[in-house]
C-alpha cells in the first residue's frame, strides 16, 4: 500500500488557495514521492513509469479548483483521488493504444521523475511557451501553395496549349478546395490529440461536488457533480476547445478570435460568446445542450451539417446527428442542477435515484427492482441528502433503512391508509 500524504500546515493552505505558486511547488516537492506511490500503485507494474506524469498532472488538476476547498484536509484527499483519476485516464489510454496497434502497446520502462525534474515540468505546465499561430498557419499554408504551384507547372509541361489550360483551372479548383478540407480536417485531427495528450490538464469533480473554474481564455465553466474537463495545453492561445464528460455550464469569455468549442461525446458544439449547459455522461443515450444566451452550432462528428440552437432553446444530440428538441421535463431533469435544484417530472424512481446518488454522493439502492417502477414529480434543493431521501420516499411510498454497512436501503412502506371520509 502506499504512504498516506502528509497532511497539509493552515498557512501553507492559506497559501496555496491564494495562489501562491511558491506553496504550490512546495507542496508537490515535499509530497512528490507519496504521490508517485499512489501513482504506482494505481497504474500497476506495467505501466509504473508513468508515475511521475500522472503525479503532476493530478496536482495540476487541484491546483486549477484550488479555490473551491475549504480546509486542508481536503486538498490532501483531492490528491489522492485525482491521482487515481489520472492514473485510470493512463490506462484507458494504454489500452486503447494496444487495441489500434493490434497488440501489446510497449513503452519505455524507464524511472519515474526525479522531484527536481517534476518540479520543473509542473512550472512548464503553468506557464507554457507561446505559439505564434497565425505566423505557423501562414508557413503552413505558403508551403502548401508552393508545392501545388510547381505540381502545376510540371502537369503544364508540353502538349497543345488549351488542355493545359483547361487542366490548370481544373487543379486549382481542386487544389483550392483541398485545402480547405484539409485545414478544417487537420484542425479537428490536431485538437483530437491534443485533447489525448499527457500534458492535457484535467478538471474533474466527485461525486457530490460542484465548482466553479476560470479558465485561461476568460470563460467560466461551472462544473456539475462527477464531472470532468479535458483541456489542452494550448487552450485559450492556439485553441479553444475542450472535451466534456458529464454536466457542466459555461460562460464565453468574449472577444477572443478563436470560437470556443466543447465536444462532448459524439457533439462538437461551437460558441461565440454566450451561456450554455451541456450535460454528456457516459451511460446517457445522447448529449443534452441548453442555450441561454446568445446562440451555438451543433454538430456530430463523421456526419455533415449542422443546427444552430438559439437562446430558450434545448435539444438532444443522437449519435446519428438527429437534433430534436427537448420537453420540459427532460430538460428540468438535465439542467435544473444550474440553478441548484434537481427537477422530477413523472420520473420513475429507477431515474430519480441515480441522479441523487451522483449529485450528493449517497450510497443508496432498492430492496426490490420492482419499485423503480413507481413514478414520482419532485423539486428538491439541493442542500441536503437527507431532506432528498425524505421527500423521495414520502412520494414514493417508500421507507429508509440501512443495511450492516450503513448503505441506505429503501423498501415498500406498505399500503397507504386510506384517508377517512369528513364528518358532515
Amino acid at each position: 500500500m502506499a504512504d498516506q500524504l502528509q497532511p497539509i500546515d493552515s498557512a501553507q493552505f492559506t497559501a496555496f488557495k491564494s495562489g501562491d505558486e511558491q506553496a504550490l511547488t512546495a507542496l508537490f516537492r515535499s509530497r512528490y514521492d507519496s504521490l508517485v506511490a499512489h501513482a504506482r500503485e494505481a497504474l500497476g507494474p506495467d505501466l509504473a513509469h508513468f508515475s511521475g506524469r500522472v503525479a503532476q498532472q493530478a496536482t495540476l488538476g487541484v491546483w486549477s479548483r484550488r479555490t473551491d476547498f475549504d480546509n486542508a484536509p481536503g486538498v490532501t484527499s483531492a490528491l489522492q483521488e485525482a491521482v487515481v483519476g489520472e492514473a485510470a485516464q493512463q490506462r484507458r489510454r494504454h489500452a486503447a493504444l494496444h487495441t489500434r496497434q493490434g497488440g501489446a502497446a510497449h513503452a519505455p520502462h524507464v524511472s519515474a521523475m526525479s522531484a527536481d525534474e517534476a518540479v520543473q515540468k509542473l512550472l512548464e505546465a503553468l506557464h507554457p511557451a507561446k505559439v505564434d499561430h497565425e505566423k505557423a498557419v501562414g508557413e503552413v499554408q505558403a508551403t502548401r501553395k508552393h508545392h501545388a504551384a510547381q505540381h502545376v507547372q510540371k502537369v503544364g509541361k508540353g502538349g497543345g496549349w488549351k488542355g493545359p489550360t483547361a487542366l490548370i483551372v481544373v487543379l486549382g479548383i481542386v487544389i483550392v478546395y483541398g485545402m480547405k478540407l484539409m485545414n478544417a480536417g487537420g484542425a479537428d485531427i490536431a485538437v483530437t490529440k491534443a485533447l489525448a495528450a499527457d500534458d492535457a490538464r484535467t478538471l474533474s469533480s466527485q461525486r457530490g461536488q460542484r465548482g466553479t473554474v476560470d479558465l485561461s481564455d476568460g470563460s467560466k465553466a461551472k462544473i456539475g457533480s462527477d464531472s470532468k474537463l479535458r483541456l489542452p495545453i494550448e487552450f485559450g492561445s492556439t485553441m479553444r476547445t475542450l472535451q466534456l464528460t458529464g454536466t457542466a455550464a459555461f460562460t464565453v469569455g468574449a472577444g477572443q478570435p478563436l470560437p470556443f468549442t466543447v465536444r462532448a461525446g459524439s457533439a462538437i458544439i461551437t460558441a461565440t460568446g454566450t451561456q450554455f449547459t451541456v450535460r454528456a455522461f457516459e451511460e446517457d443515450s445522447a448529449v443534452m445542450l441548453s442555450v441561454d444566451e446568445g446562440s451555438v452550432s451543433v454538430r456530430v462528428k463523421d456526419v455533415r451539417g449542422e443546427t444552430a440552437v438559439a437562446a430558450g432553446k434545448a435539444v438532444r444530440v443522437g449519435l446519428d446527428g438527429a437534433v430534436k428538441e427537448m420537453d420540459d421535463a427532460a430538460r428540468a431533469l438535465s439542467f435544473a442542477w444550474v440553478r441548484d435544484t434537481l427537477s422530477f417530472v413523472d420520473a420513475p424512481v429507477k431515474h430519480v435515484l441515480p441522479e441523487l446518488i451522483r449529485w450528493f454522493d449517497l450510497k443508496a439502492s432498492l430492496a426490490d427492482a420492482a419499485l423503480g417502477e413507481r413514478t414520482v414529480s419532485l423539486q428538491i434543493g439541493m442542500q441536503s441528502s437527507g431532506e432528498a431521501l425524505s421527500m423521495l420516499a414520502k412520494a414514493a411510498n417508500l421507507s429508509v433503512g440501512f443495511d450492516k454497512d450503513d448503505k441506505v436501503v429503501l423498501t415498500d412502506a406498505g399500503v397507504v391508509p386510506a384517508k377517512s371520509p369528513k364528518a358532515k
